[in-house]
């Protein structure tokens, strides 16, 4: 593989990345409105059934070298991010008149992404010798049966975790060539666009009676809570699993192999500022300077979708390379044998 390809593939990955962050940015915008707008409970319902899979999966396949040489300090790094951002969060509420509880060991608000992404690396670098099909298997069987706790919840994100695991082991064993060279395919590429558009359509005029499969998709939730029989949950996360793999495997395949987005690309480095900070942005445009009624006020109808240019300018500006810079000296704090 000559350097050329090296760049091209790289850049590929960068714009999912990319692609992915900014679609975090939007669902937790959309949920400002999920309260009194059918069409933004279905974008909400529509992005949380694949977006955080994918990135999930992304991120296993991105943490190979990090589990195979035992790098603690990531998965240290990775804790010390949460902490930041939960101390954000916090910070914020208490700003905001709230009377918020400083739940240490807890993944509520923004930040459980950071923690179950350093517990997944943690648990892989414990099970990395065992037979990957049953490590797979397992864990997402363990998805379906967790369901049927009640006690699973927001301690240490286990809910989340179990439910996102499968994914993140599974880029974990897969190797990037392999990846790439399958969704390279023509037919995938040919049929990616017919999977999400059929889904989006399905989710779109069905939103108001699948949404309450809201906690479902999101993994925050056991089935007894949303009112259905465990059985049918666990059949119900199986089936997710698989809408998952067919629309999250399409938004892969149509991520361009060769591209000149160099410059777009180098966005999709920096990910980590954009997810950490996002939250002040939400905070400063929701909270206090109302948006929602400004944006009324100037567009009366539909001004909901005005999230999506909105969405668009968070990314870039906390895809900022100083913001980035900054968090990995944060993360990077040097470990003692």
């Amino acid at each position: 593989m000559n350097s050329t390809d090296l760049k091209q593939r790289s850049q590929s990955w960068d714009i999912l990345k990319l692609l992915l962050i900014f679609l975090v940015v939007l669902g937790h915008m959309a949920d400002y409105y999920t309260n009194k707008c059918e069409s933004m409970r279905a974008l909400y319902l529509f992005l949380y059934t694949f977006h955080m899979p994918v990135f999930f999966f992304v991120s296993g396949l991105f943490a190979k070298r990090t589990i195979n040489e035992k790098r603690k300090e990531k998965i240290f790094g990775y804790l010390i991010l949460f902490l930041f951002m939960k101390a954000i969060e916090f910070s914020l509420k208490m700003i905001d008149g709230q009377n918020p509880q400083f739940r240490l060991f807890y993944g509520d608000g923004f930040s459980w992404y950071l923690l179950v992404l350093a517990l997944s690396v943690m648990i892989t670098m414990l099970i990395k010798n065992i037979s990957p099909k049953f490590v797979l298997v397992f864990s997402a069987f363990l998805a379906c049966f967790a369901g049927f706790d009640n006690s699973l919840g927001s301690f240490l994100s286990l809910s989340r975790l179990i439910v996102l695991y499968p994914f993140f082991f599974l880029g974990y064993c897969l190797e990037r060539d392999t990846v790439e060279e399958f969704f390279s395919k023509k037919i995938l590429k040919a049929a990616a666009p017919i999977i999400i558009l059929l889904f989006g359509i399905v989710v779109f005029t069905k939103s108001e009676d699948i949404y309450w499969l809201r906690p479902l998709v999101t993994g925050t939730c056991s089935f007894h809570e949303i009112g259905v029989d465990s059985l049918m949950g666990a059949v119900i996360r199986l089936l997710y699993y698989l809408v998952v793999l067919l629309v999250g495997g399409s938004v892969i395949a149509l991520i361009p192999q060769k591209n000149k987005l160099g410059k777009v690309a180098k966005f999709g480095q920096r990910t980590l500022s954009v997810y950490v900070f996002h939250y002040i942005i939400l905070f400063l445009f929701f909270n206090k300077l109302n948006v929602i009624s400004f944006f009324e006020s100037i567009i009366p109808r539909y001004s909901e979708w005005m999230i999506i240019p909105l969405s668009v300018v968070t990314t870039v500006l906390l895809s900022f390379k100083p913001l980035n810079d900054f968090l990995i000296k944060i993360m990077n704090v040097p470990l003692k044998d």
